[in-house]
C-alpha cells in the first residue's frame, strides 16, 4: 500500500448501506484493516476517469468476497458497490479519498 498512499493519506467513506454513519480512516487506521484480512479478493472495474492536475474523479464497479463474517454479512459473502470516487494526490502518492458507494442488496446467507 505504501507504493501508492501518503504517510499523511486519509480515507473516507461518505454515508452508505455498509456504513450508515460514513467513516474517516487515518493511515494507520487503512493499514490495520488491510492486515486484518476481512476481504478475500477483491476487483475494480472502471468505467470513468477524471483528471484535473492532481485531482482525480473515478466512476467503478467494486466486487469482493468477503472471507469472515462482520456485523451482517456472512463469510463467503459476494459484494457488488457502484462507487463514485476522487482522490487528492500529493508527491505523486493518494492523500485522500473519498468515496461515494452505492451497494447492490447485501447477502444474509451463503
Amino acid at each position: 500500500m505504501a507504493a501508492f498512499w501518503h504517510p499523511d493519506a486519509e480515507q473516507v467513506e461518505l454515508p452508505s448501506l455498509v456504513r450508515p454513519l460514513g467513516h474517516r480512516r487515518p493511515w494507520s487506521e487503512m493499514l490495520e484493516a488491510y492486515a486484518a484480512g476481512f476481504l478475500a479478493r477483491q476487483a475494480y472495474e472502471v468505467t470513468d476517469v477524471l483528471a484535473d492536475g492532481d485531482r482525480l474523479a473515478v466512476r467503478l464497479r467494486w466486487t469482493a468476497t468477503a472471507a469472515t463474517a462482520a456485523g451482517p454479512i456472512p463469510a463467503g459473502a459476494e459484494l457488488v458497490a457502484h462507487v463514485a470516487v476522487s482522490y487528492e494526490l500529493r508527491d505523486g502518492l493518494i492523500l485522500r479519498q473519498s468515496s461515494y458507494d452505492c451497494y447492490e442488496p447485501l447477502p444474509t446467507a451463503c
